[in-house]
């Protein structure tokens, strides 16, 4: 059986003048990468910046997707992404690496031809697929040497590679694939983006789509289109982009109402209806739900009732016993200069979204209360995946040298009744590895101090925050022995996963010194 395997390229920090620098491609790189291992893929893997501060030069690239086309084993399918920017000249496409001159001419000659056409007729691999999000806003055209920078994705596929090879490209010729700024905000709620992120709208989007196609069919190469563009849409409208949404162009000669080129997706956790979701029901801009599935209506009125009479009776119980409900403070269990975390729940108003939480670990006992004792059962209900939702964000898209990076876990509470979650660090684990090479850095529950078990309300139309401080030291299993030196730069991907809700990731840079 054929193998899933993903080659991620990136180009992000340039030199040249009248070409910008793009800082946040290596976090899109390291989401989709994530997304991509959840999804099934065998392998990935994310290249975006070099060990000792080398460029990503022509020479990089071509080398990486050369040896990665010719590794491929009969029946693979090949995942292939490039993100940076592009210029179009005499006819083909170009991926302009980091290391590119002013006085390169013709300026062409110094870039990357997306066009490996003798290496895919050689390789074994069944299908190959290019993602193309390099027509990119952010560079100025009389700088470049190249006569039209924005008449992109005219790329032909030759006879010879039917039923093989496809190209997705974000923009269509005199477009440009645009970016979120960290200035920039969106006018309605964007679902799992919060201020001062910077993100490819094409990269984001084709994230979004894999993950919210997670328990489904495998998504055709036109189903994935239309998915993809239609989150592209939504977010150039929430973030207020000038004209016309940037519009996808796919080239192959394959069919592509039956061209499947995603593995099987892994069922989805958690989920408790019995029919399949749309690729796009897991996205949001604004706060609109899902309509219920009828099926399921007798249930909601039921449930309901009882967990209100779960409520009522608990909090009974618990004025009786308590006289409220509480614990002993906001310990999170981190252990001093390996991991500072901290709880906070705040109600949220009806009217308008919750405030973002403070980046400070905080918590106000006086509008707060504190998580419970581990050895206190919860009287509450425990949250589910039908009643909470539950977002993973870091601090910063990168953090300096003298900066700790910073995670907030939020579970937002949808109805109008308390719940309960564990965000304890051995209940709700916080994991760090370093993007690239999959190798784990960090965990909350390698060596928790006290209970690595912390019961906390989330309060009806509210929301319970627990902020994460990493020290840059990277934790064993069990307590055992780590290495003493402190994470590196470069990406890092994070995930977490409360009891009974979905893995949620995000990622984020260690710059150098």
């Amino acid at each position: 059986m054929g193998r899933h395997r993903a080659l991620l390229i990136g180009t992000s920090e340039y030199d040249m003048r009248g070409v910008a620098s793009l800082p946040f491609i290596p976090g899109d790189l390291a989401r989709l990468g994530a997304v991509l291992r959840d999804r099934g893929f065998d392998e990935v893997q994310v290249l975006a910046g070099r060990e000792g501060g080398k460029q990503v030069s022509a020479n990089y690239v071509n080398g990486r997707v050369i040896g990665f086309l010719r590794r491929a084993r009969p029946g693979d399918t090949l995942f292939i992404l490039l993100s940076g920017h592009g210029v179009h000249a005499k006819g083909r496409d170009y991926l302009v690496p980091e290391d590119i001159d002013e006085d390169t001419h013709p300026f062409e000659s110094g870039c990357v031809a997306i066009d490996w056409r003798e290496h895919l007729d050689d390789t074994p691999a069944s299908q190959v697929v290019f993602l193309i999000d390099a027509c990119r806003e952010g560079i100025e055209p009389q700088s470049m040497g190249v006569a039209s920078v924005r008449q992109w994705s005219r790329q032909k596929v030759s006879a010879a590679l039917r039923r093989k090879v496809a190209y997705v490209y974000a923009c269509s010729p005199a477009q440009l694939a645009l970016f979120v700024r960290p200035h920039d905000l969106p006018g309605d709620p964007v679902a799992d983006a919060r201020p001062g992120d910077s993100f490819s709208l094409f990269s984001r989007s084709v994230s979004d789509v894999i993950t919210a196609g997670t328990g489904l069919a495998p998504l055709t190469l036109d189903t994935f289109r239309e998915a993809v563009q239609d989150r592209v849409t939504a977010l150039h409208r929430a973030y207020h982009k000038a004209g016309p949404p940037q519009t996808l162009r796919v080239v192959t000669d394959i069919p592509s109402d039956s061209f499947a080129f995603l593995p099987t997706p892994p069922t989805r956790p958690h989920h408790h209806d019995d029919t399949p979701q749309d690729a796009g029901a897991a996205m949001s801009v604004g706060p609109a739900a899902p309509p219920p599935d009828p099926r399921r209506r007798t249930h909601r009125r039921v449930l309901p009732a009882l967990a209100l009479l779960a409520v009522l009776a608990g909090a009974a119980w618990a004025a009786v016993h308590y006289g409220g409900y509480g614990g002993d403070g906001d310990k999170d269990g981190g252990r001093d200069g390996k991991a500072v975390s901290a709880l906070s729940t705040t109600p949220r108003p009806s009217a308008s979204p919750s405030p973002s939480p403070s980046p400070s670990p905080s918590v106000s006992p006086s509008s707060s209360p504190p998580p419970s004792k581990s050895s206190e059962k919860s009287v509450l209900p425990t949250c589910t995946a039908d009643s909470v939702s539950f977002a993973f964000r870091s601090a910063a898209n990168s953090f300096a040298a003298n900066q700790r990076p910073v995670l907030r876990i939020t579970v937002d509470n949808r109805t109008g009744a308390d719940c309960s979650i564990d965000l304890g660090p051995g209940k709700t684990v916080v994991t760090i590895t370093r993007a690239g090479d999959d190798s784990r850095v960090y965990s909350t529950a390698d060596c928790p101090e006290g209970s690595a078990s912390q019961l906390v309300r989330v309060p009806a139309k509210g929301n319970a925050v627990r902020t994460v401080t990493w020290d840059r030291r990277p934790t064993s299993p069990s307590c055992g022995s780590a290495s003493a030196a402190p994470a590196g730069p470069g990406t890092y991907l994070a995930e977490a996963e409360p009891p009974g809700l979905a893995k949620a990731m995000t990622s984020f840079v260690l710059e150098a010194d």
